[in-house]
Parts: C-alpha cells; structure tokens; sequence
C-alpha cells in the first residue's frame, strides 16, 4: 500500500513538472522534409568566372558569369567594394546587374547567395571617371546647352558670345550676343538665349548665322517647352510668364525668388531660391493651375532637371552636391562634394549633365557629370 501511494505521488510530480516544462520551454519548430527551414545555412559560396565587362560608368548594366547563383533575384547579393548593384534578373549561371553610383575606382566585385555564410571570389572592376571639366578659361559664363553632335555651348555674359567646344576640346565663337541667363535648344534646333539686359530672348540658326528675336518678357532667366510647344519663361524672382505658339505672351504664375524652371510630363517644376523651395503647376489648357510645393525649407535650391524615370536632379546654390527626389520619395546624394558652388545653370543631355559656375565676373568653370540614366524629352529640342 505504501508503496503503490508513493508511486502515484511521483507520477503526479513528473505529469506537473512535465507541463511546468512544456510552459516555459522556448517555441522552437522542428524542420524536417514537410517542414523546411526558410532560412537555410551551410550553403556553399557561389564561384564567379568572369564579367561581361571589366570596366564602366555608374548604372550600367553588366552581366557576371559564374555557378552558385540562385534564380530568385533578391536571394543573390552582390557587392562592388562598399556599395551594393541592383539586381535585374538571376540564372544559376548569370547575374544581370546595375553598377552602383560609382566614380574613378577600383573594387573588387563578389557575390554571396541566401543560406551561404560566404562570398565568392573578388573579381575586378573598374569605374571610369564621370566628371570632366569642358572649360575653365570662360569669363562669366552664362547657361550651357548641348547639340544632337555633342557640341557644348555656353555663353559668356562678359564676351556677349556663345563658345562652341566640340568634343575634341575645340573652342571657337558661334555667336555674338548679350547673353545673360540659360541658353537651350528648341524648335528646329536653334539656339534660344536669355538676354536680361535687353528684356528678350533671342534664337540662333544651327549654323550661327542667323539671330532673331523670340520675345520680348521682363528680365528672362530660363525657360522651357511642354509638349504642345508653348514656352515657359522665368522673369527673374518674379513669376512665370508662356508664350504659346500663336506668339501670344501671358503671364501665368506669381513666384517670388524663383529662378528655374523645367516641364515634366504634365507639370511645370520651378525653383524659388530664397523661398527655399520647389513648387509645381499642372499644365491645362488653360494655363497653369494652382502651386503645389513639392519640397520646401530647402537651402537656396536653384537648378533643377529630370529623367526618363522621373527621378528630379536639383542644385542647392551654396553646395557642391548633386541631389536627387525619385518618384515614390527616395532621395540620393550624387558627387558630394566634388562638384561647384554655386551651380546656377545645368542642363541634362543623353545621360550626362552639363553644369556651370558662372564665376560672377570672373573666369568660371563648365564641367560635365555621367548620370547613367536617359535625360527626360525636351518637348523644345527636335535632334
């Protein structure tokens, strides 16, 4: 009797020790062939063969050869020194990827792959040098815009002349005019020129022959066209006059400060230095419509330009940075600290942006910067 009292006495202590147990013991689940673990280790480091390309610019897209890989894109990770490329579509044998923003250096490219601990092999890859200098001997330069043949020109406000460089480096005149703000390709491919002494804006023929008056409009610093060919022009930290294509000049938008001005699909974007801040209008076939700020408590922006993915490049006068606002809010730092101050003209061409510091008198400098993405149409330029 007394020894069957006992047993069930130390039953019941293991049946409660058994569930006190079950309470406190971690919820760990046990993987087997119906059950396996999403996030497997142990797996070995993929092998890289070769690039498809040694060497490139920032954004190209290269492919990486190899084994290892894993199909699903975002399972493979690849490394250019620091920086991480994007990842367009995966075999287990190719990788096709987008470099990242990198300029003049040389890194190791490697690749790791979920349920690995472990990289590959580096191979090398050289990032070419996107930053040139076109011209630094140019006093007061004023605007710069780019032909369909590579030519670059910029206007010197102290000269009164448009210098032509062409790719090679040559410079000579191509026009002698006042020029004082933006120049820009338009309409069959003549160069319309902002003169703000003179309260107009002038066009060259393509062979610099011929120069005409466009318009007459108070103080014009920069312009631009929409896709029915009506021009939008900046009257100097006043507002924002059209011009449409009957030759009709209206003013459409008071904007104090603002100093640029560009079209983007079915939206004028202008920039108000001292408001600190980057505002749209939508285009109607009325007009413009009410100012919506797009960012604002901003540092004297000033220039401002677009892709073909809708990704916004923007200057701050006072920094030497070129800074980007992508469609869904990602913002992005490009050349920080390498370029000029203040930038007061750029200008986007193919996938290369094309800056001036104007020097304010003295000699100034136009230098150019690879983006690596297509510029935006320029409803103006006809190339």
């Amino acid at each position: 009797m007394k020894y069957r009292t006992s047993w069930i006495m130390l039953s019941f202590t293991l049946i409660i020790g058994m569930a006190l147990f079950s309470c406190s013991a971690p919820d760990e689940p046990t993987y087997g062939p119906d059950h396996p673990d999403p996030n497997p280790t142990g797996k070995a480091a993929p092998q890289l063969d070769s690039l498809s390309t040694s060497e490139g610019y920032l954004k190209d897209v290269i492919q990486i050869y190899g084994s290892g890989f894993i199909t699903t894109p975002e399972y493979n990770l690849v490394s250019f020194g620091k920086n991480v490329g994007k990842i367009n579509s995966a075999t287990t044998s190719e990788l096709t990827v987008q470099t990242p923003n990198l300029s003049n250096d040389t890194v190791d490219v490697r690749v790791s792959v979920k349920g690995s601990e472990y990289w590959s092999q580096p191979l090398s890859f050289i990032f070419k040098n996107t930053l040139q200098t076109i011209d630094e001997e140019i006093v007061w330069p004023n605007g710069v815009a780019v032909d369909g043949d590579g030519n670059v020109y910029i206007g010197s406000a102290d000269a009164g002349t448009i210098y032509k460089v062409t790719p090679d480096g040559v410079k000579s005149e191509f026009a002698s005019v006042p020029v004082s703000g933006s120049i820009r390709f338009g309409p069959d491919n003549y160069l319309y020129v902002c003169e703000q002494g003179e309260d107009k804006i002038e066009r060259i023929s393509p062979d610099g022959s011929t120069i005409e008056e466009v318009v007459s409009v108070p103080s014009p610093i920069n312009f631009d066209w929409d896709q029915n060919g009506n021009m939008y022009i900046v009257e100097n930290e006043t507002g924002i006059h059209r011009l449409d294509t009957s030759g009709s000049l209206t003013y459409m938008a008071d904007l104090s400060t603002v100093k640029c001005n560009r079209v983007f699909g079915n939206y004028l974007y202008a920039t108000a230095i001292w408001d600190g801040k980057i505002s749209r209008f939508e285009i109607t076939s009325d007009g413009l419509g009410d100012e919506e700020v797009v960012m604002e408590e901003m540092d004297s922006p000033l220039g401002i330009e677009f892709d073909a993915e809708g990704t916004m490049y923007y200057t701050l006068a006072w920094e030497t940075n070129l800074y980007t606002l992508k469609e869904d809010g990602t913002e992005e730092v490009l050349y920080e600290g390498e370029l000029m101050t203040p930038m007061h003209y750029i200008n986007f061409h193919g996938k290369i942006m094309y800056i001036v510091y104007p020097g304010w008198g003295d000699v100034g400098k136009t230098m150019s910067a690879y983006i690596g993405v297509e510029q935006a149409p320029n409803y103006g330029l006809q190339f």
